[in-house]
C-alpha cells in the first residue's frame, strides 16, 4: 500500500478517528475518573439524585482498561455488555463496504433495532434507580 492511498480522502477520516479513539482510551487508562478532576460529574444526577443510563461509563472504562471486569460491570452493566454489540456493528459496518448492496447487513440500521435499543436504554434506566438494582450491584 502506498503512502498517497493510506492518506486519501476517505482513510484521513478513518486516521482522525481512530487517532481519537487512541487518546481516549490513554487518558480513560492513566486518569481514574473516580479521582480526577478532568472528568464532568452526571447533570441528571447532580439535579435528580437519579442514575441516567451511562452514570458510571467513565469509571467502567477506566476498570475495564485495566482489566477489572466485575469491577466495570458493577459501574455500569449495560455499558459493558453494549461494547461487543457497537465492536460488531463495526465489523460489520466495515464488512460492507466491500459488499454489494444485496449482500450487505443492515438491520443495525433499522427502525425495529432502534426501537429496541430505545426500550431497553429505557428500561435499564428506570430499574438502576430502583432498589432492586442497588441490593444486587452496590452491596
Amino acid at each position: 500500500m502506498h503512502l498517497n492511498n493510506l492518506f486519501n480522502k476517505k482513510n484521513v477520516g478513518y486516521i482522525i478517528v481512530v487517532a481519537l479513539v487512541v487518546v481516549i482510551i490513554a487518558v480513560y487508562y492513566f486518569l481514574n475518573p473516580s479521582d480526577s478532576p478532568l472528568f464532568l460529574s452526571c447533570p441528571l444526577k447532580s439535579v435528580t439524585g437519579y442514575d441516567c443510563p451511562g452514570c458510571g461509563s467513565q469509571r467502567a472504562l477506566h476498570a475495564l482498561l485495566h482489566g477489572r471486569f466485575a469491577e466495570a460491570f458493577g459501574f455500569n452493566p449495560l455499558f459493558v455488555i453494549s461494547i461487543p454489540l457497537v465492536l460488531l456493528i463495526l465489523l460489520i459496518s466495515w464488512i460492507n463496504q466491500y459488499r454489494s448492496a444485496e449482500q450487505q447487513i443492515l438491520f443495525y440500521r433499522s427502525k425495529a433495532f432502534l426501537i429496541i435499543v430505545l426500550i431497553i436504554v429505557l428500561l435499564f434506566s428506570l430499574f438502576r434507580n430502583t432498589d432492586c438494582y442497588h441490593g444486587i450491584f452496590e452491596n
